[in-house]
This record gives C-alpha cells, structure tokens and sequence, in this order.
C-alpha cells in the first residue's frame, strides 16, 4: 500500500505514542480492499445520513405549515362572514391534511435514523453472515425512503396550491363585497333576529330588486314571475338559529307540496342555515321539480352585498 504524503485526508494524530505507533501499523498493512471497503461502508453511512437529514428537513418544511395553518384555523373569525369562515375551514382542511403528511415524515424519519444507527454500528467491523441479509433489507429500505421523498414533497407542493386557490376565490369574492353597488337589504344578524313576517318582506323586496314580480301568498310562501317563468319561494328560515342547525326534511317536503298544489314547477328555497340533512337532501335531490336551495351564504350574498338573485343561483 503506497500512502500519498501530502493527502488531504491525514490519520488522526493521537497524543499517545502507542496509539500513533498502531494506527502507522494498520495504515500500512492495509490493501486496496481494505481501504475499498472502508469507503464503502463511509459511504453508506454518509448516504443514510444524507436521506435522514432530506427527510429531517422536509418535516420541518411541514411543521412550519401546519403550525400557520393551525394559527389561522384557531384564530377569532367572525361566523357570520362567509369570506372569513371560509377563511377558517380552508386553514382547518389545510391542517388536518398537513397533520397526516407530518405523522408519515416523522414514520420514514425515524425508519432513516435507525438505518444511519445500523450502518454507523458496523463501521470498522468485519460483515458477518448471519447480517448480511439485515444489511441487504436496510440498503433496500434506504431506497425506499428515498424514493418516496419526491412524491411527499409534490403532495406538499399540492396541498399549499390548493389552499392558495381557496384563499385566491374567498379574496375575490370579498373583493366583490368590497366594490357593492347596491344598498344593502339587511345583514345575516339582522335576518336571523327576524320574524317570519319581516324575513318574508325581505326576500319580496329582493325579488322585487332583482326585476322579478313577486307575489306574497301567505308565511313562508311567495310566488315570482320573471325571465319567462313562474316560481314558488319557499322561506325555510329560523329565528335565531343555533351555528349547527339543519334545514330539515320536513321544509322541503313542505316547499313540494305548496308547488304541487299550485301547478308550479320552479322551486327557490331560501334559508338562513348553514347546513341541510342528509335525508332531506336526498329527498331534495330526487325531486321531480326544479328547486334550488339558497342557503346562508348565497343569502348573505343576494340580500346583504346586493348580488343579483341570478348570478347568486347560479353559484349555488
């Protein structure tokens, strides 16, 4: 073996003269082999490291997203507008989907920093048979765990472009609230605080504003004409309604049957709920009629920011 003197790589000079005197030994008695071998094994160990600390990095990328995001979800919205709930639940999908990413990194993270332990354990230690196969299954893990970092990353990559998609659409919107050009009507807390008399004036005169010609029959029950057709307007509203609170199978049934019986096929339910159940949606979708639900934030949109009634159901 034919040592290069003025290498960059120098041995370790040990203030002990025995230990100077036993490295000088092995140094010198080392082959290409050995020498070979001792790369390899330094290689591995800097490649484990090298994928643990990729993958170190990575989760750190999503813990500094997820503790955003969480600071934006737990942050004091006001509830009654709809720009900023949905603000608040684009941020708690936004955490909740980040949190699943952050558990898998940490898994992968620790399976590296276990591999790095292994292959760090046997430098200078001759391979034996009986873990040639753990060793093998390690490299082959190590592959693995690297591989998957790529995909990982493009779902990180995903998750914040769609959250900026939501924000993007939630900014316009607001930015249309923002340049309204008709008066408003009344806002959510003052609809909910309404009886069923004064919610019914409401949506007349947003009828009327719109240039549809609508008729008051009786609580809860309008009809319109406009745009070439006739319409039934059913008000599911509540008063004073709780945050969860459902429109339920029992309204739409009723906005049915007050159709039916007046030979009307064109439904508009508005309500001031936020939420339908699950039967009633069914029943609503099986409808043979043509209804449209309008619910607390298209109202909110129609009525409060003055957008007309077509462009709201449109969006509905």
């Amino acid at each position: 073996m034919i040592i290069d003197r003025n290498a960059s790589v120098t041995p370790t000079r040990f203030e002990s003269p025995w230990l100077r005197r036993t490295v000088g030994k092995r140094i010198g008695r080392a082959d290409r082999d050995a020498m070979l071998r001792a790369l390899l094994w330094v290689s591995e160990v800097r490649m484990a490291g090298a994928v643990a600390s990729a993958w170190r990095e990575f989760l750190q990328d999503i813990k500094r997203e997820l503790s955003e995001a969480e600071q934006r979800r737990d942050r004091y919205w006001q509830r009654s507008d709809q720009v900023a709930a949905g603000c608040q639940e684009a941020a708690a999908k936004l955490a909740d989907d980040l949190w699943r990413e952050r558990t898998a990194a940490e898994e992968v993270l620790q399976q590296c920093e276990v591999i790095v332990r292994e292959f760090t354990a046997r430098l200078g230690r001759h391979e034996l048979d009986d873990e040639r196969c753990l060793l093998l299954d390690s490299r082959a893990a190590l592959g693995v765990l690297s591989d998957h970092l790529g995909p990982a990353k493009q779902r990180l990559a995903e998750l914040l472009a769609d959250n900026r998609g939501s924000l993007h659409q939630l900014a316009m919107l607001e930015l249309r609230q923002r340049h309204r050009t008709t008066k408003s009507l009344a806002t959510l807390e003052q609809l909910d605080a309404m009886d069923q008399h004064e919610f019914d004036e409401i949506v007349f005169r947003g009828l009327s504003r719109g240039g549809f010609q609508p008729l008051l029959l009786e609580p809860r029950i309008l009809t319109f004409v406009g745009a070439g057709a006739r319409g039934l307007v059913y008000c599911a509203n509540v008063q004073r309604p709780r945050h969860d609170a459902v429109t339920d199978a029992r309204a739409i049934l009723s906005a049915q049957r007050e159709a039916r019986s007046r030979d009307i096929g064109h439904v508009l339910i508005v309500t001031n709920l936020m939420f339908i159940s699950s039967i009633g949606n069914q029943i609503f979708d099986a409808s043979d009629l043509s209804m449209t639900l309008l619910q607390r934030p298209d109202l909110q949109r129609w009525i409060d920011w003055g957008m007309p009634l077509r462009d709201v159901v449109a969006d509905a």
